[in-house]
């Protein structure tokens, strides 16, 4: 024994101030209890403070202290004491869980040892108190962490050939909480294959070398379910080998699904964007392009790399740059998500390249534009289409003044000269009665005739060309209106669309029935098209009359138009005002010309997200 050693024995024996500095300082508390008479038991101040009592009005009995531990607790103590008792082997060492004097719970590591009499009989016990309430209270909160992270600890000894596992770990592997694994068995829930082959040779390697491990993997649970599961491995050293690795499994099965479907996406997108039949390409704020595909190259005669070496704005043709970054500078402050318009490129040779560029935004977490996805469609050839069409239209429709006054000319010119040749005849009739008995003479008169009954047809012709108006009919409406929603009622109700006709059944205006019909269709077909999915929709149709007119509505509470940006090109050709892939931009454009031809007018009001109303002025007299 070393000399220290016997030294503070000695001292112990003659000195009572050093156990009280080793009570005071190194201990939470110590006690002594009287296994002959069970109810003595003294305990020290240190106890009583750590619990918030008063030492001194604590008496040293066993019930002092009995009240205020936790029952459950207690049982296990007692069962502990009865083995230690029974066997001096056995240590008594438990955790025990106390209620402070303000109600708190304090965790207190108690430690004790039986004092033997000659003959091996416990007669006393001596024992410490040691405070790890901040310890446990840390555990617990390692372990909700952990339980909330679904990750749970492991380990496995191959010297005790004993696998042990924590209840989290239990719960990733789907077995019940008072499972005991083994050697075997914790390696045989990994998914055959890969996974299995992989843990092995992990589990090899530490064992063998040392080497710790961190990798995802999949189990299969013993229900059956493949698991993805995030392992962690760390090899620890005894005696100059490596006979015990532990670590944590964490369930990572959503966040794994999760990120092999975002592959898929990614390569889908990859894919897709450079096969693209049409350009795509991705750029920042300022305009750099990001990525591009060949697509977009062959469309604006550059490579890639000179591409990268420009912004979209250098090519642009300077009349459409500023509406191009105007809608850039809204998606970015976040008005708008995406914008689509007709632009022009310069090509490399120099020459125009009309584009139907459709750009969309991707933001980060705080909703900031990060980068931009932008579609190029080429349609030049359209645009120089539309061009040779509208020079038709212009061609046609002088054609057709020229035909009107030609036919005017000549129905007028011939009617002056039929006019004369049945005077003619109206007068040798007169004079000449007998002549009118010669069958050329009827021959003549018979021609002359059907020749002012074409002049007839032909000045009508004229006539309702030149004034169409004039020659409407009055057409009852209510019916025309029953018929076409008749002819819709399936395509309303896919849409959960109510649609009401208010009009009074005498209502008639003047018209064309086929006009009607499509005018009151291509409104009734808008509602529905247009309608909102985030309410209960609904087309009402009401009438009412305003002097020369009168004004069928049609309000619907749909997506509604933008009339600050729109209005002026509201009723032009190919224009269109939302996203809607069925949209051509042709039926407002043909219905208002309808309306027109009738002689009738249209007026519109609407506001975003709230709906829209057409008003349709229809004639109901000639005069």
């Amino acid at each position: 024994m070393n000399y220290l050693q016997k030294e503070l024995y000695s001292s112990l024996k003659t000195d009572l101030k050093i156990i009280e500095f080793v009570q005071s300082n190194s201990l939470d508390g110590m006690w002594y209890w009287d296994l002959e008479n069970p109810e003595n038991e003294w305990m020290n101040d240190r106890f009583w403070e750590v619990l918030g009592y008063n030492p001194d009005e604590m008496p040293h009995k066993t019930s002092a202290w009995q009240n205020i531990i936790n029952q459950d607790d207690l049982k296990i103590a007692v069962a502990n004491f009865n083995d230690h008792v029974e066997d001096p082997t056995i240590p008594y060492d438990q955790v025990l869980r106390y209620t402070h004097k303000n109600c708190r719970t304090i965790w207190i590591r108690s430690k004790g040892l039986a004092l033997r009499n000659k003959e091996g009989k416990a007669i006393r016990m001596v024992g410490s108190h040691i405070e790890i309430t901040e310890l446990k209270e840390n555990e617990e909160f390692l372990n909700r962490c952990n339980h909330e992270a679904n990750i749970g600890f492991w380990d496995m000894s191959v010297e005790n050939k004993t696998v042990k596992w924590s209840n989290t770990t239990k719960t990733i592997h789907g077995v019940a909480l008072d499972y005991e694994p083994n050697l075997e068995t914790g390696i045989n829930f990994y998914r055959e294959g890969s996974s299995r082959s992989k843990i092995t040779e992990l589990v090899f390697r530490a064992l063998n070398f040392g080497e710790a491990f961190k990798i995802e993997l999949q189990i299969v649970t013993l229900q059956g379910e493949y698991r993805w599961v995030k392992v962690i491995g760390i090899p620890e050293k005894t005696e100059n080998k490596y006979s015990r690795i532990y670590g944590t499994i964490q369930d990572i099965n959503d966040l794994k699904k999760y990120q092999i479907k975002l592959e898929q996406s990614e390569q889908a997108f990859r894919g897709n964007f450079e096969n693209a039949a049409i350009g795509m390409a991705l750029f920042d704020k300022d305009g750099k392009w990001i990525k591009i595909n060949q697509t977009l190259c062959d469309i604006l005669g550059y490579t890639q790399d000179e591409l990268n070496q420009l912004t979209f704005q250098d090519i642009t043709h300077p009349e459409d740059l500023n509406t191009d970054e105007s809608l850039i500078e809204d998606v970015i402050i976040g008005k708008k998500d995406h914008y689509k318009i007709d632009k022009r490129y310069f090509h490399k040779k120099g020459h125009i390249v009309y584009i139907h560029l459709a750009v969309s935004v991707v933001r980060g977490t705080e909703k900031e534009a990060l980068y931009f996805i932008s579609q190029f469609i080429d349609i030049t050839l359209l645009k120089e289409q539309e061009k040779a069409l509208k020079r038709i239209i212009t061609f046609t429709q002088d054609q057709n003044d020229r035909l009107k006054n030609f036919a005017h000319i000549v129905s007028h010119n011939l009617r002056s000269h039929s006019g004369g040749i049945s005077a003619l005849l109206e007068i040798l009739k007169d004079d000449e009665p007998d002549f009118f008995e010669n069958e050329m003479i009827q021959l003549l008169a018979t021609s002359s005739t059907n020749l002012e009954e074409t002049i007839n047809h032909l000045s009508e012709v004229v006539q309702i060309n030149l004034s169409s108006t004039e020659n409407l009919t009055l057409i009852p409406l209510n019916n025309i209106i029953n018929k076409q929603i008749s002819s819709v009622k399936p395509l309303a109700e896919k849409n959960n669309i109510k649609i009401t006709n208010n009009i009074e059944k005498n209502i008639e205006v003047l018209g064309v029935p086929a006009y009607l019909e499509s005018i009151i269709l291509n409104f009734v077909t808008n509602a529905i098209k247009y309608s909102s999915d985030e309410r209960n929709s609904f087309l009402n149709i009401n009438s009412e009359k305003n002097g020369r007119y009168t004004i069928i509505s049609f309000t619907d509470n749909g997506i509604g138009i933008n009339l600050n940006l729109h209005r002026k090109k509201l009723f032009g050709m190919y224009k269109t005002f939302h996203d809607n892939e069925d949209a051509r931009g042709i039926g407002l454009f043909i219905t208002k010309n309808q309306i027109e031809t009738l002689g009738g007018k249209i007026e519109v009001t609407s506001e975003l997200n709230k709906g829209t109303t057409f008003k349709v002025f229809f004639k109901h007299e000639k005069n």
